[in-house]
């Protein structure tokens, strides 16, 4: 086998020294200013300035979203305490205003009965008085009337129907004026046997009372304000 010589073969000497020949060095690291130089560039500190706005930036956006996220929920918290406060108050609002009608209802008709009460004393009252001053005006009218009792025996004796004796009885202060006006009363029931006229001092002035055999009619003052008063308590029933 032919050997192919190597291009540019070292000589044998040239091998030799290239043995014995120490190793190139390392290259040198850069000096500790040069880093500085290096880290305080224009674009080294551009660099660590955006680097820095957009941790700032994160840092408020993550704070803004804390605190927006702790209002919603205080919003919804306090919501949340209005509505069950509101309800609790809508509640005891409701229940004071139940009692309160109750007590005004039982004001009112503890008021009304007092009313009603005095009410029914009033009327009694009013109603005594009122019969009071009846009988006191036609007593002071029978004394400065004395006729009027000629038109109450007038009237009455219309009402008798039938034929007999018939005694009128009047008050004694009445008796003569109606003896002398017996002829004038005999016209009106011309149909009687005859026509007594005596005195009675049950009959108040300026009534009558007269007697028939088919009953009694009685015109006397003192009943007719009974009337007037029976009629007036069944109409107030509990002045009574």
């Amino acid at each position: 086998m032919k050997l192919i010589p190597l291009v540019g073969a070292l000589k044998r000497g040239e091998i030799s020294s290239a043995r014995s020949s120490p190793p190139p060095a390392p290259a040198a690291l850069p000096e500790l200013s040069e880093l500085k130089s290096l880290a305080s560039s224009p674009e080294q500190v551009a660099a660590r300035q955006q680097a820095d706005a957009l941790l700032q930036q994160a840092r408020a956006e993550a704070e803004q979203i804390r605190q927006q996220a702790h209002q919603q929920g205080y919003r919804e918290g306090y919501q949340a305490g209005e509505q069950e406060a509101y309800a609790r108050f809508e509640a005891a609002y409701q229940e004071q205003i139940a009692q309160l009608r109750e007590e005004v209802n039982a004001f009112l008709c503890q008021l009304q009965a007092q009313f009603d009460e005095y009410l029914r004393l009033l009327e009694a009252q009013m109603l005594e008085l009122t019969l009071q001053i009846a009988r006191k005006v036609i007593r002071d009218e029978m004394r400065q009337q004395p006729e009027h009792v000629l038109a109450v025996i007038r009237d009455t004796l219309r009402r008798v129907q039938g034929f007999g004796k018939v005694r009128v009885r009047v008050n004694p202060l009445d008796l003569e004026l109606a003896r002398q006006q017996k002829p004038m009363l005999l016209t009106v029931v011309d149909t009687v046997e005859g026509l007594e006229i005596v005195e009675d001092r049950r009959v108040d002035q300026g009534g009558c009372l007269i007697e028939t055999p088919q009953g009694i009619y009685d015109a006397r003052i003192s009943t007719q304000l009974d009337e007037i008063e029976r009629e007036l308590r069944e109409a107030l029933p509990e002045a009574g």
